[in-house]
């Protein structure tokens, strides 16, 4: 199970892997000094992520993993759709954990 978590410690989107590509859609903004914010903007201003949530942490019941890796949502290019991916398995066979980089070299605009 894969879940985005929020400021207030709520899970959204959670969904069951299949093996397959997971998609989450969430929503940021910058303020007038750039700052990202929103309710899945996690950290200190100078350094936002969010946060995936996986097994036990996700919501699932009756597993070992109790994961959630750091994205960052630091250099964010100006498009109005973004997209990033992460590879979601660590080494160790189980699901990603700790600061995680961002493949394809970061957020990619991409089209509405």
């Amino acid at each position: 199970m894969f879940s985005l978590q929020d400021r207030a410690n709520v899970l959204s989107q959670q969904t069951l892997s299949t093996g397959a590509d997971i998609t989450f859609t969430l929503a940021v903004e910058r303020d007038a000094s750039g700052r990202v914010l929103g309710k899945f903007a996690m950290g200190a201003p100078a350094q936002r992520f969010l946060y995936i949530c996986s097994g036990a942490s996700a919501g699932q019941f009756g597993t070992c993993w109790t994961r959630r890796p750091k994205i960052s949502l630091m250099n964010l290019p100006g498009a109005a759709l973004l997209e990033g991916e992460i590879q979601g398995r660590s080494k160790d066979g189980g699901p990603a954990c700790a600061t995680v980089p961002l493949l394809r070299g970061g957020w990619v605009g991409t089209r509405s």
